[in-house]
């Protein structure tokens, strides 16, 4: 089990989102398989909205989701090209990266070691 919590916030017309992953929070099993296999990344840039009229792109950016957290992503609503429906573009942001976090997760979860036991070979 983990916790990703996202703090929101608005101050002097910058939108920011805050992501902690609940270091408390995650299950011995995850932090055992992020020994084994590395931490997952995920990507917090790239095209978001992708063919829709609020698409917008942020630089490529990749971060780890246990070392790099708590990551945090401004969007400046005096800007281009944050200042038209920014609250559409905010949280249609915020819920790609939750989905990106989860998915990372899962796929962890689901790494089979496959090589670790004994190998008897007849000689």
């Amino acid at each position: 089990m983990a916790i990703l919590r996202v703090f929101q916030s608005i101050e002097n017309d910058v939108w920011k989102l805050t992501f902690v992953n609940d270091a408390d929070a995650l299950s011995d099993t995850d932090r055992k398989k992020m020994k084994q296999f590395g931490e997952p990344e995920i990507e917090v840039g790239g095209v978001y909205l992708e063919a829709a009229p609020d698409e917008f792109t942020l630089p490529t950016k990749s971060v780890k989701i246990r070392s790099d957290f708590p990551f945090v992503q401004s969007f400046d609503s005096k800007s281009e090209p944050f200042d038209v429906n920014t609250q559409t573009k905010v949280e249609a942001y915020r819920d790609e990266i939750v989905s990106r976090f989860s998915t990372a997760l899962v796929d962890l979860r689901n790494t089979v070691d496959t090589f670790s036991g004994e190998k008897t070979y007849t000689v």
